[in-house]
């Protein structure tokens, strides 16, 4: 019974965020319509092709299973074996809290991983916050990628800012006071502080930085947001735009980036502000530029939103079935 009662505050504080998050993402985006122009964006939303907003969302929801696989390789480096299925369950749980400044909320994660299967807090939260790491270090080699062959200085920035933030966790992640700093800040929320050990040794975050292991989720990320950035492209071809793959992934990373970066839920007005800016650079109009930037958002961040809802609330029934049939 206070297992359950632990579910169900998990699975409302959940949909407390969520509607907060919707609330704000509603507010932003009229303003954002009717600064660009609302006739000429519902337009463009008319001639939307259903084909490929369809596909669009399948390469989403494939390249969050991806990243499950990633989260399965870190968790199995720490002599953690989860299934397969449980473990893209757990993965796609903490989708639902991935609007969350910096992504922070997808920690709810270690609750499952703790109940679950036993996986200690310390292992669990550095699993999390190198997929987090490994997030920024792709879009980073991505936009790397794409600046070698299409120039531009707010990408460049960004590349060297991340670059900075990368290099300088990696040294810090190393030691062990960095470790504690880390338990600190995650012990502040929610929900977590209580699952937490009383110390958080750094032997994990040694081992998910050494060479094999930091390759492997490198590799991983690539796959998983090359996936992200194909949907993303399939978007501009769903409103008849056609733009190069790299010029296309370069605008979706740096806007994507420099929302990150501001900390604010989602990234919400930073990551729209930036893309629109840079789509109308490429001399697309502002009302196809934000009815770009909108389909984006919907289909990508706040369609993993909702996949991350769903999940919890089948998470939830599954281990409340098991118990049942436990008993």
């Amino acid at each position: 019974m206070v297992n359950e009662l632990k579910d169900m505050k998990i699975l409302q504080f959940v949909k407390k965020k969520f509607l907060w998050v919707i609330l704000l993402v509603i507010t932003f985006y009229v303003i954002f319509i009717l600064v660009s122009d609302v006739e000429k964006i519902s337009e463009h939303f008319l001639q939307i092709r259903a084909e490929f907003l369809f596909l669009t969302l399948l390469l989403v929801f494939l390249s969050h299973a991806v990243k499950s696989f990633r989260q399965k390789e870190l968790l199995n480096n720490l002599g953690e074996k989860i299934p397969s299925i449980q473990n893209l369950v757990i993965y796609m749980t903490g989708l639902s809290l991935i609007n969350t400044p910096g992504g922070v909320g997808t920690f709810i994660k270690s609750i499952y991983l703790k109940k679950q299967f036993q996986v200690s807090t310390n292992k669990s939260i550095s699993v999390i916050f190198m997929e987090r790491y490994h997030d920024l270090l792709a879009g980073t080699s991505i936009i790397l990628v794409s600046v070698s062959m299409y120039f531009s200085s707010v990408s460049i920035s960004l590349l060297v800012i991340s670059s900075i933030i990368l290099i300088g966790i990696y040294v810090m992640i190393r030691s062990q006071r960095f470790s504690e700093s880390i338990y600190k800040k995650i012990s502040k929320i929610k929900f977590i502080s209580k699952n937490l050990p009383d110390s958080m040794p750094s032997n994990s975050f040694s081992i998910l930085t050494n060479p094999k292991n930091m390759t492997k989720g490198w590799l991983f990320s690539i796959f998983g947001w090359c996936i992200d950035s194909l949907a993303v492209y399939v978007v501009f071809l769903a409103l008849n735009v056609d733009l190069e793959y790299l010029v296309i992934s370069q605008i979706y990373f740096t806007s994507l980036g420099y929302g990150v970066l501001s900390f604010l839920p989602g990234g919400i007005g930073v990551n729209e502000s930036i893309a629109d800016f840079l789509l109308v650079r490429q001399g697309l109009e502002l009302s196809v530029a934000t009815s770009l930037v909108i389909l984006i958002r919907l289909s990508t961040i706040w369609f993993a939103t909702i996949i991350g809802i769903i999940f919890t609330k089948f998470a939830l029934k599954q281990k409340n079935s098991s118990k049942t049939n436990e008993r």
